[in-house]
């Protein structure tokens, strides 16, 4: 009888036991779905999301590059627009382009050969930073012209880059250039100024703009 009661109990824990494996087994999440061949990871889907972000804008040709017939210019549309658009000299100022170019040359040294993309060498590198930075971003200096709105323009304008010049374009050329800022914040997912401060920032650029590149003196 004892021996009976003993086996029963073995048996009972024995079912327990299997009883609990078999719902570890079954808690255990599912498997991710297997990946198509040659189709992208996760991983590879968000880096390419997160890198047409910030992209050049379309549309700049290589003759609308300033002196476009130099070396550096050249240089410049055969080796920046193989993956994007080509990039405008003044999308960044002066102290920006040596950390914007260097991002661009390892991310050019990655990318696996079957692309194509030609990668430039040093002398080649040096020659489109120093042109680069030669037709750089005007940027305002330590001390902005004083104005209404100067504080907004500070506010807003020096999110995405360094303050540009309020002289380097003309009153009649900064409602276009304001128009095309407006449109590459929407791109780089900035909210871009609205209502009343966008015209407090266009009031101040207009207010202390440079005189039309025709008319200064000297530049003929």
């Amino acid at each position: 009888m004892h021996t009976i009661h003993r086996a029963a109990l073995a048996a009972a824990g024995f079912t327990v036991v299997i009883g609990i494996a078999g719902c570890q087994q079954n808690a255990q999440p599912p498997a991710p779905p297997a990946q198509a061949a040659g189709a992208p990871s996760r991983s590879d889907v968000l880096l390419d999301a997160a890198a047409r972000i910030a992209l050049p804008p379309p549309g700049l040709q290589p003759i609308d590059l300033p002196d476009p017939n130099s070396h550096g210019a050249q240089l410049e549309a055969k080796y920046c627009a193989q993956c994007h658009s080509l990039p405008a000299p003044a999308a960044h100022s002066a102290t920006d382009w040596p950390i914007v170019s260097r991002r661009m040359w390892l991310r050019m040294e990655s990318l696996p050969e079957s692309l194509g993309v030609q990668v430039p060498s040093n002398a080649d590198r040096f020659e489109v930073l120093q042109y680069l930075i030669a037709n750089s971003l005007k940027v305002s200096g330590s001390v902005l012209p004083a104005g209404s709105g100067r504080e907004t323009f500070a506010t807003v304008c020096s999110r995405c880059h360094a303050l540009p010049d309020p002289r380097t374009h003309s009153k009649a050329d900064w409602p276009i250039v304001f128009a095309r800022m407006e449109r590459n914040m929407e791109r780089m997912k900035v909210a871009p100024p609205a209502g009343p401060k966008a015209q407090e920032i266009l009031g101040y650029l207009q207010a202390t703009a440079g005189t039309p590149r025709a008319a200064r003196p000297g530049s003929d």
